[in-house]
């Protein structure tokens, strides 16, 4: 049985006692590049508290800033002429088969583009991201365009390879769902990108620092395949090197990895489930053998005598960690023209209920937060120290007390900071005063999950928002000033066709004050209340054997008069044909929308926009519009959707 310790069960060993080890943490592609990921930093702040030597590493920025690179870009039109002079053999030879051909004019086509053009643009729209002209909305939508023009270029050299720029759905043509896939991928050096960025970024690195241990943080299942591609080419070329991963994917697939000691063998030595602040610590520590691995919490890991799982669980007590280290991330290479600092004052979330939400699963011990003066004071403490004025507060779900208090208290002290955050629609937030007091203490956009403008729906979910609740938050907080990103779905399971196009009508008639919108379907995801009782929510799962690393099923309805997942999926492409215009921007990441609304003082921005002509529900629709990506960098309700602060 799992045992929960008690907050302090663990001391840490005295400072003069503990041996000093050289710690490298990597964080892998593939992620937004516009603010640094908390989990390295929080996991640096404990161990350089300890003594331990820490290098941390982003290389999801290093990889986007080496793609669009002309260093980059002319060893990959090297890397295109030698494939191309292979496929010319073999059809010379008469060997050339279909998939040959296919990819024969893939790479042909790529050739012939000129490198150093694309180059010279790709250089210059780094420039734009980072500089007084990404204010200029035309032309920083010209540089993202760039970024994906230089995507499928680099894409062409990893035939079949789909490697695309923000929204992160890169697919390497291997299902990280099925471990056999995950095998293969990883030596696969002609669609693995990854490889070559191990070899050209990360290698080097460790060649040259020489470190103990190397830990890997992989929060989301798009950051799986890299991260252990890194994870089995540092092992294989360092042996004496301890790797170790951690962060919310692998929590998630514990019971999955703990199937599969070749992971273990292969791949990493130890996995780190839950938060990992202290046992990544301990775990060093009893690798110095200065304590034993038994001891250490939320740990997996394998020795001679085969495969172990510790079954004590520790959960982190907030007001007792350091401030966040983000001495040795890359703060000036993001792709934004002010720095953005993540910071995170509650762990889990206050509402816990959804029925449909996952993430508590990154946590073993629910919902925890600290008091607002210690909030305000580490917001000023970062502030000071890497002069950084923008935050995202990367909360699952901001609760209302903290929200009034934060606000209040950053206007008290004359914080004059920006800041951004997910937030439930309340009961407790309909007085317009609270929302002015917000937009005065600097919050420029806030992000609700919705997911449904059906009370029933919404009572099934167990998220008990009323439609008038949500239209009234939504009105005073763009009164205020504040910019709304609503987030919804199709599908859930039991929800009819018209109540699916009561939220439809709700978001069209609320168009003035949603200034930008999400809308998805119905997604299945294996560690929510709903999956663990199917039969209670009217639902069959399915599950597929050779699936042995799912973090969703399949399922069908018990009750076939209801949305089913292909009418929810038919009914949300429908919408983003017909109906989604109005939100169309020029720009796609939700840190980019936050700088415009800090530099305007406005969440009125009508430069932001695509220029559409067709009115709402036109059948024409628009195709190749700018969406929102799906994972983000904040915790967040919705039910697609990654958090940024599982640190293990």
């Amino acid at each position: 049985m799992t045992e929960l310790l008690q907050i302090d069960g663990l001391a840490p060993l005295a400072k003069g006692t503990r041996k000093q080890s050289k710690v490298m943490l990597l964080f892998p592609p593939e992620w937004v590049p516009t603010a640094p990921y908390l989990a390295l930093p929080s996991l640096t702040a404990v161990l350089r508290e300890a003594g331990h030597m820490v290098i941390q590493r982003d290389i999801n920025i290093g990889m986007w800033d080496h793609f669009f690179s002309m260093e980059f870009l002319i060893w990959v039109k090297a890397r295109l002429g030698m494939q191309l002079k292979t496929l010319r053999d073999k059809e010379k030879a008469g060997l050339l088969t279909e998939r040959d051909a296919d990819q024969k004019a893939v790479v042909e086509q790529a050739y012939d583009i000129d490198v150093f053009d694309l180059a010279d643009r790709a250089e210059d729209a780094k420039l734009i991201v980072r500089g007084e002209r990404f204010y200029e909305a035309e032309t920083l939508e010209g540089a993202l365009n760039t970024f994906r023009e230089t995507m499928a270029y680099i894409s062409a050299a990893y035939y079949p390879a789909s490697l695309v720029f923000y929204p992160m759905e890169s697919n390497l043509g291997y299902r990280p769902g099925v471990s056999n896939e995950v095998f293969a991928c990883l030596d696969d050096e002609q669609v693995n990108v990854y490889r070559d960025l191990c070899n050209q970024l990360v290698m080097p690195e460790v060649a040259k620092e020489k470190p103990d241990v190397v830990g890997i943080s992989i929060g989301t299942q798009m950051q799986l395949l890299a991260g252990l591609t890194f994870c089995k080419m540092i092992k294989q070329t360092f042996p004496h090197i301890k790797v170790v991963v951690g962060g919310n994917v692998i929590t998630r697939l514990q019971e999955d990895l703990s199937n599969h000691e070749r992971f273990f063998r292969d791949v990493f030595d130890a996995a780190i489930l839950y938060e990992g602040e202290h046992a990544l610590l301990w775990l060093i520590e009893a690798w110095n053998g200065e304590r034993p691995l038994t001891s250490v919490p939320n740990l997996i890991y394998r020795d001679d005598s085969g495969l172990h799982r510790n079954t004590e669980v520790y959960t982190e007590k907030t007001t007792a960690l350091p401030l966040p280290d983000f001495e040795g991330m890359p703060l000036d290479r993001y792709f934004v023209p002010e720095l953005i600092i993540p910071y995170l004052a509650t762990r889990g979330c206050y509402w816990g209920r959804c029925t449909f939400c996952d993430h508590g699963q990154g946590y073993f011990d629910q919902y925890r937060g600290m008091p607002v003066q210690l909030v305000v004071e580490q917001i000023k403490a970062l502030r000071d120290k890497y002069h950084c004025r923008h935050f995202l507060f990367s909360d699952e779900s901001y609760p209302p007390a903290l929200f009034k208090k934060v606000s209040q208290l950053l206007i008290d002290q004359d914080v004059g900071i920006k800041w951004t955050t997910l937030i439930r629609f309340e009961e407790t937030l309909q007085d317009q005063a609270t929302w002015d007091l917000a937009a005065k203490a600097g919050c420029c956009t806030l992000y609700y999950g919705m997911e449904s403008a059906n009370e029933r729906v919404l009572n099934l979910m167990d998220k008990h928002a009323s439609k008038s609740v949500i239209e009234r938050n939504l009105q005073m907080a763009a009164k205020a000033g504040i910019w709304n990103h609503v987030m919804a779905f199709y599908g859930f399971p039991g929800e009819t066709l018209e109540e699916a196009m009561e939220t439809r009508q709700f978001v069209l008639e609320n168009q003035p004050v949603i200034h930008s919108l999400e809308l998805f379907y119905f997604v299945a995801y294996r560690h929510t209340p709903m999956v663990r009782k199917p039969e209670q929510f009217g639902i069959t799962i399915h599950k597929q054997e050779e699936y042995d690393l799912p973090l969703d099923y399949y399922y069908t309805l018990n009750d076939p008069s209801t949305l089913s997942c292909l009418d929810a999926m038919q009914l949300c492409e429908e919408f983003y044909k017909r109906d989604f215009h109005p939100w169309a921007v020029r720009v796609n990441s939700r840190e980019h929308v936050f700088l415009y609304i800090s530099k305007f003082g406005t969440n009125k921005l009508p430069q932001i926009y695509a220029q559409q002509a067709q009115p709402v529900g036109s059948p024409d629709g628009v195709s190749g519009v700018i969406t929102w990506p799906v994972a983000r960098p904040e915790g967040d309700e919705g039910m697609s959707r990654v958090t940024s602060h599982e640190i293990s």
